[in-house]
């Protein structure tokens, strides 16, 4: 890029919300309109964000199932238009209890093979986070388990998939009232 291009933006879609799993009409109809509207959440301003692909360096993707995405072939759709695609994928055991409507860990597994497979390993970052402590029957337990951990990292790594990020929980509201 030379100083007289302009500065390209990455479109981050979206850390607290799913929309890989769940709101892929509403982000791509917003993607045909060629902007978002956003509102800053301590003042209410809007303001448009641009997402002509002239505009975006590339779209970061955070799920915890893209089995719907890749099913609608959103990935082709923004592909096609000229969009560069990153995967953010939270993947860890199951526990419905914390992470509700989430499939079964061998589906989450394949997705992210086929993912790895359509844009290569290095397009990925497996994220088996957020690790917390809480209590289950008054006795003190780690979530995720991690005895799923080196399962999990074979299966990723025989995809290539070499990045594995984690962290400690954040309280949000939605996380304090599961717990």
């Amino acid at each position: 890029m030379t100083a007289d291009e302009p500065t390209k933006i990455i479109l981050s879609a979206s850390r607290r919300t799913d929309i890989p799993a769940f709101y892929m009409d509403w982000f791509m109809a917003g993607i045909q309109k060629g902007y978002f509207e956003v509102i800053n959440p301590y003042n209410q301003h809007r303001r448009k964000v641009s997402v002509r692909p002239n505009e975006i360096h590339s779209i970061v993707f955070w799920s915890k199932n893209f089995g719907p995405f890749l099913k609608g072939d959103f990935d082709q759709a923004l592909s096609r238009q000229g969009y560069r695609l990153f995967f953010n994928f939270t993947i860890n055991a199951s526990a419905p209890d914390l992470e509700p409507h989430v499939p079964p860990l061998a589906q989450r597994l394949s997705q992210a093979r086929e993912l790895a497979r359509r844009y290569g390993p290095a397009a990925m970052i497996w994220r088996f986070d957020p690790i917390c402590f809480v209590r289950h029957d008054g006795h003190p337990q780690i979530h995720p388990p991690l005895d799923t951990l080196e399962s999990m990292a074979a299966s990723l790594a025989s995809a290539g998939i070499r990045r594995c990020v984690t962290s400690f929980v954040d309280l949000y509201h939605k996380v304090r009232k599961r717990l």
